[in-house]
């Protein structure tokens, strides 16, 4: 069976915090203190900031950020098959937030791939989200 997305985005940040803790910081200050409620195939759960990035199993009740795809997406504009715009105006990204939280998430994701491709223990979890794709 399948790592949920969840369990590998946890295992994503404390591989982080572990492997590059100055760009893991960088992250955290991106995100600060949004609420995001996260959708990827039917799985939700949520991510927020604060004195680390904590992702949990269940979604937020009060998230600022709503974002709902597909591991098939997502790996899609890992890949460059398509730009995180693209993706967000084809529909196959649905990003729901005031404007002001969405561009801090997007910042939030670009210091997270920043650190991610950074970090020597992402290629196994990258292979991993792949192998239920």
């Amino acid at each position: 069976m399948a790592e949920r997305v969840s369990s590998l985005l946890r295992r994503s940040v404390d591989h982080l915090a572990q492997e590059v803790p100055a760009s893991y910081e960088l992250t955290l200050r991106a995100l600060g203190a949004l609420v995001v409620a996260l959708d990827v195939d039917g799985e939700q759960f949520g991510l927020t900031g604060g004195h680390r990035l904590v992702v949990a199993d269940t979604e937020p009740g009060r998230p600022d950020v709503c974002v709902r795809t597909s591991r098939a997406t997502i790996l899609d504009v890992l890949d460059a098959h398509i730009g995180l715009q693209s993706a967000i105006e084809s529909g196959t990204v649905h990003v729901q937030g005031a404007l002001d939280d969405v561009v801090r998430l997007h910042d939030t994701l670009r210091a997270y791939v920043h650190a991610a491709v950074r970090a020597p223990a992402q290629g196994d979890l990258l292979d991993a989200l792949r192998a239920a794709s």
